[in-house]
């Protein structure tokens, strides 16, 4: 964490002062705000480019009538465009409108009127073959009778013919015999009258195939009136010949208006297509951002409250954190001339430039924490910032785990870490993971209470895990269980075992420095340096009995002192374990025996024979 970059040290701490749903609400709430002035922000820089497509289309009323709805003061007329980008043709009398009447102009079905004119021809051409004939003369002569029967309706008492002035020939007798007559000469005329009554019907049905559209392109206004004035022909024939002539020639023109409208139109449509998709797309985008107005007003209001607030519990929770971390780094700098004076945090969640500041003085003087302390001190300070985070309140684990703690600590920093975590193991549980002794040793030596584990892997990867007190008993515990086993090779029992208990006594001694040492208050690194400058048994022993490694001449008389002359016997026996010859040992369990007592005696420095 400390090598990584500033923010993320920021991020580290920030994240474990419990701010976290006010950060996700003001990072959900930013994010909103901004993905809708991004569209505004689109909108806006898409209008210019736009506008000018839309210039290019000047001789295209559609798209001025686009121009005018994106280019109006004060707000838009998005009705306008959809109108547009739905392609509905505009309200007014426009090129455009005038294209798109004369691209729909459909004059008369040159089929249809045909087959009228040559009916209505035909039904003339029968009349025509009536006359002169036998029928048309019986229908002249029904006529006439009939007019002559009206005349005797009109005067009945008067019997004198209108046309000669003949008397009394008009009777009774004649109106019976006239009126048989005009039956008879009705029945030879029905030809005659069936082939006018066909022209009727001809001359109707092909005036009804003359129709007016609503609108009439200005090109066809003339065919057009033609067409439609063979309404008022009243004469068959002439009526015939005028409507064939004027469906010719307005079917013709409509033909060619038609034609070049559509072209004009495709024209004019394939550069709007163009542009249309375009426009459609900046008009949902301009909809949202009109829309979403009030909301991006509100969501700025939000943001800036919580930021507010964010910062103002930011800081009262960081000062708690602050004070534990200082708390641990006391613990753990131990014969350090570092002071670290305050952790903070500077910036913001979303800002560029976010950092935990760590300031520090050393020997009394201010100065950046990870630019004066050495690597062990930096470990230090890894812990002390960690372990905080680890162990707040409000933390849903009951348990902590830390891989190898100790790394670059000089070991008055390796007791006081024991001591943090013993305390912290007050109220969880702690599990670490290391290959270095001094941890344990720490907890021993300042006599805390500590578990331990030993894990080794062994063939085929088979793990083993065993509960270690310590490694007195560790290395008692191998040598019994040596001495358990009957049928060892012999070098087993003469050179291994009192080899083990050899290492179970140097322990002992050691645990005794440690501790009389510990007691004293006197320097741990000292210790150390002391301890690592004994090669031999009889050095560490000295170290342990005196505090003094040069004294090894003297161990043998003052173990004899303490603890009675057997114990010089078995240690004597324990070291020539590493000879050659190796030791005899007559009883196994009770060397054994012997040895965990001594070792027992050794490792309580108050404890003698």
């Amino acid at each position: 964490m400390l090598n990584g970059k500033p923010s993320e040290r920021y991020d580290a701490i920030a994240t474990i002062l419990g701010m976290d749903l006010l950060s996700t609400a003001a990072n959900g709430l930013s994010a909103r705000e901004k993905a809708l002035a991004t569209t505004a922000k689109e909108t806006r820089d898409a209008l210019p480019g736009l506008k000018d497509a839309l210039y290019a289309l000047e001789d295209d009323d559609r798209a001025v009538q686009a121009l005018l709805a994106v280019d109006t003061p004060g707000a838009l007329d998005l009705d306008t465009i959809d109108v547009l980008v739905a392609g509905l043709p505009p309200a007014d009398d426009s090129r455009l409108a005038a294209l798109q009447i004369e691209a729909g102009a459909q004059g008369p079905d040159l089929t249809e009127v045909g087959e009228a004119v040559r009916r209505l021809r035909i039904a003339l051409a029968d009349v025509e073959d009536l006359h002169g004939t036998d029928a048309e003369n019986a229908r002249l002569r029904a006529d006439l009778l009939e007019k002559a029967l009206a005349h005797a309706d009109r005067h009945p008492d008067d019997d004198v013919c209108p046309a000669c002035g003949t008397e009394r020939v008009l009777g009774r007798e004649w109106y019976d015999h006239a009126s048989r007559q005009i039956v008879e000469l009705r029945r030879e005329a029905k030809t005659a009258e069936d082939a006018r009554a066909a022209v009727r019907t001809g001359a109707r049905n092909l005036q009804n195939l003359i129709e007016r559209p609503a609108r009439i392109p200005a090109a066809l206004t003339d065919p057009w009136k033609a067409w439609t004035d063979c309404r008022q022909i009243t004469d068959p024939a002439e009526l015939a010949r005028s409507a064939e002539e004027a469906a010719t020639v307005l079917a013709s023109a409509c033909d060619t208006v038609r034609t070049y409208a559509v072209r004009e139109l495709e024209e004019r449509d394939e550069r709007w297509r163009a542009l249309v998709t375009r426009l459609a797309a900046w008009a949902d985008k301009a909809r949202e951002v009109e829309r979403d107005k009030p909301l991006r007003t509100d969501l700025g209001k939000a943001v800036r409250w919580l930021k507010s607030l964010s910062t103002e519990l930011r800081e009262q929770r960081m000062e708690r954190f602050t004070d534990a971390t200082q708390g641990i780094w006391e613990r753990l700098r131990q014969e350090s001339n570092v002071d670290l004076t305050a952790v903070s945090l500077k910036g913001s969640e979303k800002a560029n430039v976010r950092k935990l500041v760590m300031a520090a003085s050393v020997d009394g003087q201010d100065a950046p924490a990870l630019d004066v302390m050495s690597q062990g001190e930096l470990h230090s300070l890894a812990l002390s910032l960690f372990l905080p985070r680890a162990t707040t309140a409000d933390s849903p684990f009951g348990f902590l785990v830390i891989d190898d703690p100790v790394q670059s600590m000089d070991p008055t920093k390796v007791h006081g870490l024991a001591q943090v975590l013993h305390e912290m193991g007050r109220h969880r549980q702690i599990v670490v993971f290391t290959h270095d002794p001094r941890l344990q040793k720490a907890f021993t030596d300042q006599e805390l209470p500590v578990t331990v584990f030993q894990v080794t892997r062994g063939e085929g990867s088979r793990v083993k895990v065993a509960c270690v007190d310590d490694p007195v008993a560790q290395a008692i515990g191998d040598a019994r269980a040596i001495a358990a086993t009957p049928g060892l090779p012999s070098g087993t029992y003469s050179h291994v075992l009192p080899g083990l208990c050899r290492i179970a006594l140097e322990n002992a001694f050691l645990e005794a420095a440690w501790i009389r040492h510990h007691r004293t208050g006197g320097s741990e690194h000292d210790l150390q340096a002391a301890i690592d400058s004994a090669e031999r048994f009889q050095e560490v022993a000295a170290f342990a009995l005196f505090g003094d490694v040069s004294r090894s001449s003297d161990v043998k008389e003052e173990v004899r002192r303490r603890y009675g002359s057997p114990a010089c016997s078995l240690i004597q026996q324990c070291q020539k374990g590493a000879h050659p010859d190796g030791a005899s040992i007559p009883n196994s369990h009770r060397f054994v025996t012997d040895v965990e007592n001594l070792a027992q005696k050794i490792r309580k420095p108050e404890v003698t024979a």
